[in-house]
């Protein structure tokens, strides 16, 4: 029981270290996306339009990274659990 429970608890921190390094990188795509989007503002037209785009990209990127973070992590937890459940079952 102290392996299975030593082993979630790598999985765990494995799990957390990647959806603290896709925050940041969110975070940071986010910030490039409001910054073109004042920008759009300032220049309006179809360089304006032409931002906006952009800054809609780079915050649909920024959500696309933080759900491949959660899945990944999930991923993580469940192939620690099967493992767990067959190394109990021998």
């Amino acid at each position: 029981q102290q392996q299975a429970d030593n082993l979630r608890g790598e999985a765990r921190l494995r799990g957390a270290e990647i959806e603290k390094h896709a925050d940041s990188e969110a975070d940071g795509l986010q910030q490039k996306a409001e910054a073109l989007e004042n920008e759009a503002q300032q220049v309006g037209g179809l360089t304006g339009q032409r931002l906006r785009v952009r800054a809609d990209a780079l915050g649909k990127e920024a959500k696309i990274v933080r759900k491949q973070a959660d899945m990944q992590s999930a991923a993580i937890k469940e192939a620690t659990d099967a493992r767990i459940k067959a190394s109990d079952s021998r």
